[in-house]
């Protein structure tokens, strides 16, 4: 079999719940980054990624308030925005459809690989309140394991 690039699994989902983005098929292997890009919502949230074995996963949790924007890239405030500088963020930003000094931030996958095997997945968790917009990918290469 061919492997397989680009962008392995997407969720739009924004509702309470668990959400199972992506799992690595039988007998494949998966080399993978994550982006995120989650408008506010209204109300108190949380949200947990959750990477790997089902035994042995790497978590990311975060209480949100309410309308903040919460994504994977970097914060361009001023200045400049460097690789180094990608993270996970959480602030209101207010974005709106322009490019001035404050509303230009960089949305970018987090730069970590995370080295998967036959049935690992990648998923989230929002308890308490309905996120906003959601875009949730996981990209990157499968291959025979």
């Amino acid at each position: 079999m061919a492997a397989k690039i680009g962008i392995l699994g997407e969720s739009t989902t924004g509702t309470v719940g668990t959400t199972t983005v992506y799992t690595v098929p039988a007998d494949k292997a998966a080399r993978v980054r994550i982006m995120i890009n989650m408008g506010g919502g209204g109300g108190t949230k949380q949200i947990a990624i959750q990477i790997g074995a089902e035994s042995d996963q790497t978590v990311y949790a975060f209480i949100l308030t309410a309308e903040l924007e919460f994504w994977t890239g970097s914060r361009i405030s001023s200045g400049d925005a460097y690789p180094k500088d990608i993270g996970i963020h959480a602030v209101n930003e207010g974005w709106a459809d322009n490019t001035t000094t404050t509303e230009k931030d960089l949305i970018a996958p987090l730069p970590i690989d995370y080295f998967l095997s036959t049935g690992d997945t990648v998923k989230y968790i929002i308890t308490a309140a309905t996120a906003g917009d959601m875009l949730f990918q996981v990209m990157g290469v499968e291959d025979d394991a």
